[in-house]
């Protein structure tokens, strides 16, 4: 029997050999996909900043300690796509996406719809949702947020300051967010 790395070498020879034409007649169109390691790291206010293909990758840092929210930002032309996590054991608890509209309340203002779905057991569809809605509503784009936070035996006010610390990414990623826009505009 062949190995998973044995298969995996075989399949990418495979492809390899193929010809460009033999894959475009297979209905596969050749992508304009950046080769590995073409990405510009910058250094931020909350760490290091990823660009390659017009998309944006920003990790940031909030809050100490156990209740310390982390992760990434990555800013594409149609959205941007959040994962947040922290606490004693980061994971994935929910998913939450939210998509920017007008609003009903107030014509002339932006809104969001905010759809989240929490894995059974876990708690993260608030903090998920919070931050989705605030960057599509803010940003105007469509956000998700994949969330994990895990604090063993947490109170009321450890959970209260994950929260506010959850705040505090949003804000650094839309800081982020009007820098890139402002870099758009001085480019020629």
């Amino acid at each position: 029997m062949v190995g998973n790395a044995d298969a995996a070498a075989q399949v990418a020879m495979t492809v390899a050999a193929r010809p460009k034409a033999r894959r475009e007649a297979a209905g596969r169109p050749r992508r304009a996909v950046p080769p590995v390691g073409t990405g510009v790291i910058v250094s931020g206010s909350q760490g290091s900043i990823v660009e390659s293909a017009g998309c944006r990758c920003v990790f940031f840092t909030a809050g100490d300690g156990r209740l310390r929210v982390w992760g990434t930002a990555f800013f594409s032309p149609g959205g941007v796509s959040v994962n947040c996590v922290g606490g004693d054991g980061p994971h994935i608890g929910a998913v939450a996406i939210g998509i920017p509209r007008p609003s009903l309340a107030r014509p002339g203002r932006r809104s969001s719809t905010t759809s989240v779905f929490a894995l059974t057991g876990h708690k993260e569809d608030e903090l998920a949702r919070s931050m989705a809605s605030d960057l599509a509503r803010r940003l105007g784009v469509t956000a998700v947020v994949v969330a994990g936070v895990h604090v063993a035996r947490a109170t009321r006010s450890d959970i209260a300051a994950v929260l506010r610390n959850a705040g505090e990414a949003v804000r650094a990623i839309l800081a982020s967010a009007a820098r890139t826009r402002r870099q758009g505009r001085r480019r020629p």
